[in-house]
C-alpha cells in the first residue's frame, strides 16, 4: 500500500499499530499481513524517521532468523539488495592463534547459512516490501502518548515531523512496540527497565575487499580490552564485498575524536592478524570525522506484554551483541505474533484480532527463549573480555573445550545461533567449561606458566562465576516452566 504521511482522521481505527519500522517492526507487519487470511484487518506501521536511523545497528542474522525471513518472503529481496550469506564464526583467542571454526552447517535441523546485510539496505528493503502489502506505512511521525481506557492501551497519539503535520490520534486493539532498546512505547506504558545498563560503546568502520582469514565467515578477535568483530555486510554490484569491523569499547571512553582513533590503533588493531590488521588501521585513519558509534546496552527482559500492548525485538530486552542474536530474536517475536494472529484468522471482525489470550500466549513463548539468550550473551561476553582472573580461566577453558571435539563445538554453536534455547543445555555446557577451568588452573602441568597464587585466583574466580551462573540459569528455567495460570494473573 502506498506510503502516506497524512493519515485520514476519519479512518484512524486499526486492528494493530506497530511502532518502529526496523527489522522487528517490518517483519511483524509482514507476519500479521500474511496471517490475515480474509483481508479484513487494518495494520499501521509508524516510524519517527523518514529514512533509516542514522546510528548503525544490527546487521548479522543467524540461520534461524534467515529461515523466518524466507518463510515471510523477505529473504530473497534482502539477498538481492546486497545481503551476504554467512557460514559461521571464526574465533581467535589472539592474533597468533589458530582460529576455532564454529560452522552453522554442523547444527542439526537448521539451514547452513545466516545472512548479513548493511543496516541501511536492510531497513530500506523491508520498507519497500511493506509497501506491497495490505499495510499502511507512516514515516516521519513520532509517538508522544499512549491512549488508555482503564488499564488497557487503546491506541497512540502521533506528532508529525514538522508544523504542517500536526497531532493525530490512532485507535488500535493492539499496539506493538518495535522501537528498539530505548523504546518510547515501553517508557510511555510505564514498563520498568530496571537493570538497564549502558555497559560500553561499539565503534565501527567499513572495509572493501578485506583480507578475512576465513572468507564468508564472521570473525571474533580477542585479547584487547573488548572483542573485535569483522563480518561481511554487503556485496557490491561489481562483486566486491564490504566488511564491517567493530570495536567493543569501555563505558568511560579513554579518548574522543582523533585521539580515540589513535587509541584503537594502539590497543585493538595489534590483536588482529596480518594483513587484515593493516587494512583496519588504514580504514580507521582514513575515516573522516568521528567513528560510527552506538551504545552497548544490557536490558534484562522486562514484561513483554500488558493489556493492549506487546513489545518485540530489542524493546522487549537486549544484551551484549557478542552473540549477534538480537535480530534473530526480533524475528522470532514477529513469527510468534504472526502465529497467534493466524490462530485468530476466523475470529469475527467485531472482535479484537489479537485478543488478550493471544497476547498472553505471545508473552509465554517470548519468555521461554529470550532469557536463555540473555544469559548466554552475558556469559560469552564475560569470558571473551577476560576482565578478571576467573573470566580469563573460563575463556582459556572454553577454547580447550571447543578443541576437544566437533560435538562440543556443535553444542555451543546451537546455543550461539539461537537454535538451542533450553536453559539446562546452556547450564550443562557452561558448567563443563567451568569445571575444566577449575582443573586446568590447578593441575601441575600449568605450574611453569602461572605461579601458584595466580592459579588459585583463577580457580577461585572461575568457581565464583559458575556459582553466579547457577542462580542466573535458575531464573531462566523458572521462565520456561512458569505455569500458565501465573502468567494470566500477571497480565491482568
Amino acid at each position: 500500500m502506498a506510503n502516506d504521511d497524512r493519515p485520514d482522521p476519519r479512518s484512524s481505527r486499526y486492528d494493530v499499530v506497530i511502532v518502529g519500522a526496523g527489522l522487528a517492526g517490518c517483519a511483524t507487519a509482514r507476519a500479521l499481513a500474511r496471517a490475515d487470511l480474509h483481508r479484513r484487518r487494518r495494520i499501521l506501521v509508524v516510524d519517527r524517521y523518514p529514512d533509516v536511523h542514522p546510528r548503525f545497528s544490527g546487521e548479522l542474522i543467524h540461520p534461524r532468523g534467515a529461515q523466518i525471513l524466507d518463510d515471510l518472503g523477505l529473504f530473497a529481496a534482502l539477498h538481492r539488495a546486497g545481503g551476504v550469506e554467512v557460514a559461521g564464526f571464526a574465533v581467535f583467542e589472539n592474533a597468533d592463534a589458530t582460529f576455532v571454526d564454529l560452522s552453522y552447517a554442523n547444527v542439526p535441523d537448521e539451514r547452513p547459512r545466516g545472512l548479513s546485510i548493511h543496516h541501511k539496505d536492510l531497513v530500506r528493503t523491508l520498507r519497500a516490501e511493506l509497501r506491497q502489502d495490505p499495510v499502511e506505512l507512516l514515516e516521519g511521525w513520532a509517538v508522544t502518548e499512549l491512549r488508555r481506557e482503564g488499564d488497557r492501551i487503546t491506541g497512540v497519539v502521533l506528532q508529525g515531523k514538522d508544523q504542517n503535520h500536526g497531532r493525530r490520534e490512532i485507535h488500535a486493539d493492539l499496539v506493538v512496540g518495535a522501537d528498539g532498546k530505548s523504546s518510547t512505547v515501553r517508557k510511555l506504558a510505564g514498563i520498568s527497565d530496571e537493570g538497564r545498563q549502558t555497559i560500553g560503546f561499539t565503534a565501527g568502520v567499513e572495509l572493501l575487499d578485506a583480507s578475512l582469514p576465513r572468507p564468508g565467515y564472521a570473525h571474533v578477535f580477542l585479547g584487547a580490552w573488548g572483542p573485535i568483530l569483522a563480518y561481511p555486510i554487503a556485496r557490491e554490484p561489481d562483486g566486491r564485498v564490504r566488511t564491517r569491523v567493530t570495536f567493543d569499547l569501555p563505558r568511560v571512553l579513554p579518548a574522543k575524536g582523533d585521539a580515540l582513533k589513535q587509541y584503537i590503533l594502539r590497543a585493538y588493531v595489534p590483536f588482529v592478524p596480518a594483513p587484515l590488521s593493516a587494512e583496519i588501521a588504514a580504514a580507521v585513519l582514513a575515516h573522516r570525522g568521528p567513528l560510527h558509534m552506538a551504545p552497548t546496552v544490557n536490558l534484562p527482559a522486562p514484561s513483554a506484554a500488558m493489556p493492549g500492548l506487546a513489545l518485540v525485538g530489542d524493546a522487549a530486552g537486549c544484551s551484549h551483541p557478542i552473540t549477534a542474536s538480537g535480530m534473530t530474536m526480533g524475528l522470532r517475536d514477529a513469527e510468534t505474533l504472526g502465529l497467534q494472529a493466524r490462530r485468530r484468522a476466523d475470529a469475527p471482525a467485531s472482535e479484537p484480532w489479537l485478543d488478550a489470550e493471544s497476547v498472553r500466549r505471545y508473552r509465554v513463548e517470548h519468555d521461554r527463549y529470550v532469557p536463555t539468550r540473555q544469559a548466554l550473551a552475558d556469559a560469552i561476553y564475560e569470558a571473551f573480555r577476560g576482565g578478571e582472573d576467573g573470566s580469563r580461566a573460563i575463556r582459556r577453558a572454553l577454547f580447550d573445550y571447543w578443541g576437544s571435539g566437533e560435538s562440543a563445538r556443535i553444542r555451543w554453536m546451537a546455543l550461539l545461533s539461537c537454535s538451542e534455547r533450553r536453559p539446562h543445555v546452556f547450564l550443562a555446557e557452561y558448567l563443563k567449561t567451568a569445571r575444566h577451568a577449575l582443573g586446568t588452573s590447578l593441575v601441575p602441568q600449568h605450574a611453569t606458566m602461572y605461579p601458584v597464587g595466580d592459579r588459585v585466583r583463577r580457580a577461585a574466580g572461575a568457581a565464583r562465576l559458575a556459582t553466579h551462573k547457577l542462580g542466573l540459569v535458575a531464573q531462566v528455567m523458572w521462565a520456561q516452566v512458569r505455569p500458565d495460570w501465573l502468567t494470566r494473573i500477571e497480565s491482568r
